[in-house]
């Protein structure tokens, strides 16, 4: 391990990787990446097509192994987990199309999509214990949060097959957040 590598995996950040090195046959996608990110900080990661930017986040959400270097979040080591696991932990990514429900509404997209956190199971929830229902208002409670956060009270209720591509993008970081310690990927083409 490098002197670089040793102070990224030292320091106390939200997520790091550490000598990334990714190859698919004999084309290298990544080659000993490291880099970190630290509490409330936002990091991007930019290059021209081909550098290996959505290789990279593949790597950081699981859906990808890589043939040498680790990952680590919150102080733990989340290579070779399974990608539900990584997501139930907080590192989730959006895709450039999005995922989302169409028929459905916004709030209804992103309690969907905050169901990996909740511990009561399809039968409990369809019984509607009162543990179940104190749980889904919880969780209505915090999908209203990020809701606000992201500005889209306005269409809260609209179905979301309706909606513009700018805001299904919205929805589908919304559906994808993670309140408490927010870690987001996303490999959309951004325009100004």
């Amino acid at each position: 391990m490098t002197r670089d590598q040793d102070l990224v995996a030292s320091r106390a950040d939200v997520l790091s990787a550490t000598g990334i090195t990714l190859r698919f046959g004999g084309v290298t996608a990544l080659n000993d990446v490291s880099f970190s990110v630290g509490p409330d900080e936002l990091v991007a990661l930019i290059g021209p097509n081909g550098a290996g930017k959505s290789s990279m986040l593949n790597v950081l959400s699981g859906f990808y192994r890589p043939q040498m270097g680790g990952v680590r979040f919150e102080g733990r080591d989340v290579s070779g987990w399974p990608t539900h696991r990584i997501a139930a932990a907080g590192v989730a990514r959006t895709f450039q199309g999005t995922h989302l429900l169409p028929h459905m509404s916004v709030l209804d997209n992103i309690l969907v999509g905050r169901y990996c956190r909740m511990r009561t199971n399809l039968a409990q929830a369809f019984a509607y214990y009162p543990f179940a229902h104190r749980e889904e208002m919880r969780e209505r409670e915090k999908a209203e949060e990020i809701v606000s956060l992201l500005e889209i009270e306005h269409i809260r209720h609209h179905a979301v097959g309706t909606l513009g591509y700018g805001m299904r993008k919205r929805v589908d970081l919304a559906a994808r957040w993670r309140w408490s310690r927010a870690f987001c990927c996303s490999t959309s083409r951004w325009r100004a």
